[in-house]
């Protein structure tokens, strides 16, 4: 069970989140994006298990996994401390571990792309499309 601090914590978490959201949604400013990019992404503050974004923006880098049009693409998140275990691909780019969450992919709107990080090594990124397809 939460105790009333951690309830108050996580109900300024979802308020600060709904305040930000309207920003992000009139957000005038084009961004240009492919398959295979990592970029921060404004992801939320979200419910139970689901993946939440940190800081101020409620960001967390993501990997443009699928790009349906200019304004939408199929997200994959992306986190250096997450379990290693099933629909997680373990990587290295940079010198820098991580770990892409199949079982957290998603939806998004271009809006929530902040900034972008680099691109995703090809090798790494055919392995998550051999178990993005081995998960369906």
């Amino acid at each position: 069970m939460k105790t009333d601090s951690l309830k108050e914590k996580i109900l300024q978490w979802f308020l600060d989140w709904a305040k930000l959201k309207p920003r992000i949604h009139f957000t005038e400013s084009d961004v240009y994006f492919k398959e295979r990019q990592i970029w921060w992404a404004s992801i939320g503050q979200n419910i139970g298990s689901e993946e939440n974004g940190k800081h101020g923006n409620f960001e967390r880098p993501v990997i443009i996994f699928k790009k349906f049009n200019p304004q939408t693409f199929l997200a994959v998140p992306i986190s250096t401390h997450a379990k290693e275990g099933a629909h997680r691909l373990v990587f290295i780019n940079n010198d820098a571990r991580f770990i892409a969450n199949l079982s957290q992919m998603r939806v998004l709107s271009s809006k929530r792309l902040l900034r972008f990080v680099r691109m995703m090594p090809s090798m790494d990124y055919k392995n998550l499309i051999k178990m993005y397809r081995g998960v369906l």
